[in-house]
């Protein structure tokens, strides 16, 4: 267990946990089949097969939350790894996989806050409801934006800024580098990554549903 923990592998365990326990919540009290008739989109054109369409569908988004979880993290951690070492900081790839991974959690904040006031705030909600309500985001003050420009918006938020000072923080438990030195680490490599990243997700949008533009 002490391995698990050293290498962030436990946190990793932990975290996936609480995302599968939010799908979960999710599908059982909001993605719920009247939620998708109330969109003009049933699950089925057959009545009583709802129920079933959508507990394959939590099954995919179970897989998929997994595999971008890990791809995510993956990622960061390699582009981060980069960064020290051109700043001359010779650290295990575990430690900064460790400290993506914490920070990681405080995406959690906003999702158990979009699951538990979703049903309060949009009592007759559908699906466009669900998707541009994500608190302190830039998607707020532009709803009326076409939908490939959702996750753009989305990921402009106040949680996403805390993360950046949250994985400088732990940059500067593992290196001899300042406080400043690290968040300067996080804004020359994670930045401009994240920055490529959207422009990516919102071109493939684009290109692949051109009426969301």
């Amino acid at each position: 267990m002490k391995i698990l923990l050293k290498n962030g592998i436990a946190h990793f365990l932990l975290l996936l946990s609480l995302t599968f326990a939010l799908i979960r919540l999710t599908g059982e009290f909001v993605l719920t089949p009247e939620l998708f008739a109330n969109s003009g989109d049933p699950l089925s054109g057959m009545p009583g097969l709802d129920a079933g369409v959508l507990a394959t569908l939590e099954k995919w988004i179970y897989i998929s939350s997994a595999v971008y979880l890990m791809i995510k993290l993956g990622l960061i951690t390699l582009i981060l790894h980069t960064a020290l070492y051109l700043f001359h900081q010779s650290v295990p790839l575990h430690r900064v996989f460790k400290i993506t991974v914490l920070a990681e959690f405080i995406f959690l904040i906003p999702a158990v806050f979009k699951l538990g006031t979703f049903s309060y705030t949009y009592p007759e909600g559908n699906l466009l409801d669900w998707h541009q309500y994500y608190i302190l985001s830039a998607l707020t003050f532009f709803k009326s934006v076409p939908a490939a420009w959702y996750y753009a918006l989305q990921t402009l938020n106040a949680f996403e800024i805390i993360y950046w000072f949250l994985v400088a923080r732990g940059i500067e438990q593992i290196t001899l580098m300042t406080y400043d030195k690290s968040l300067r680490v996080v804004l020359l490599s994670y930045l401009p990554a994240l920055l490529i990243w959207i422009a990516i997700v919102t071109f493939v949008s684009l290109l692949m549903y051109p009426s969301t533009g």
